[in-house]
């Protein structure tokens, strides 16, 4: 007889459940705004647990908009209902071709790569096959708070637009259209819960191996002999979300 174990459920780390909790006092008027929230001390005491959990959930509400941590003052309320996290509502491939066109930039590296086991299956691509990765994290307009993470993988003859990525705001494929071809006419898109790397933590601002959000896009362009160019972007939680509407065919 064959024993089928069920799979344990993942426990949600401490720090995101007293990040949570918290959250909730504040939506709920509990602490309001411009009110400091207990101190480090006093919310060890009260969750029973250590003060590096207790600065992981402050600084995961910093990250979500609803305080900010002022030296000798403590943790500050600054809104109930923070209005700084993505929300996407995607009907069409203009729809997210769209909203990428309305982030800033900010390319940190660039590197010629070959596309290693793992990063083929991403791509859709060959194990060995030649890509030029820019790295990149991206802000909305006027922000400092690093919003998301993104590497571009493009195809060697790309090679001339990588010192044009994040000079002015705007979508990467608009400078693909603009110099190698035919608009984008199909996106294909896999996304995933994933934990943030070191890599990507400390450009993002938070802990690493922290909850967040990975989007794989790969982006055909009509004309272009069936090649593509792909993005892979990490969203930390709180700071994104994708709403889909689906319609049945009659």
């Amino acid at each position: 007889m064959t024993s089928h174990r069920k799979r344990p459920t993942p426990r949600i780390p401490r720090y995101v459940e007293i990040a949570d909790e918290l959250e909730s006092q504040i939506v709920a008027g509990v602490h309001a705004v411009d009110a400091t929230l207990p101190p480090e001390v006093e919310l060890c005491a009260r969750f029973g647990v250590s003060r590096f959990t207790v600065r992981a959930a402050l600084a995961m509400l910093q990250r979500r908009g609803y305080l900010t941590r002022r030296p000798r003052v403590g943790s500050v309320v600054v809104a109930r209902d923070p209005q700084m996290r993505f929300s996407l509502a995607v009907h069409s491939p203009e729809d997210l071709l769209r909203f990428s066109g309305t982030l800033d930039i900010h390319p940190v590296e660039s590197a010629e790569i070959e596309a290693d086991a793992d990063l083929a299956v991403d791509l859709g691509c060959a194990v060995g096959e030649h890509w030029i990765r820019v790295s990149a994290y991206r802000t909305a307009p006027g922000a400092t708070q690093s919003e998301s993470w993104t590497d571009f993988y493009l195809r060697p003859e790309h090679r001339s637009i990588v010192p044009q990525i994040g000079k002015r705001r705007g979508p990467v494929h608009a400078l693909i259209e603009a110099h190698h071809g035919g608009p984008v006419e199909r996106v294909e898109q896999r996304i995933e819960a994933c934990a943030v790397s070191a890599r990507v933590a400390k450009v993002l601002g938070v802990p690493v191996r922290s909850p967040a959000l990975r989007a794989v896009y790969r982006l055909h362009c009509r004309g272009d002999e069936g090649r593509y160019y792909a993005a892979i972007s990490v969203y930390p939680a709180g700071r994104f979300s994708l709403l889909q509407t689906l319609t049945r065919e009659t």
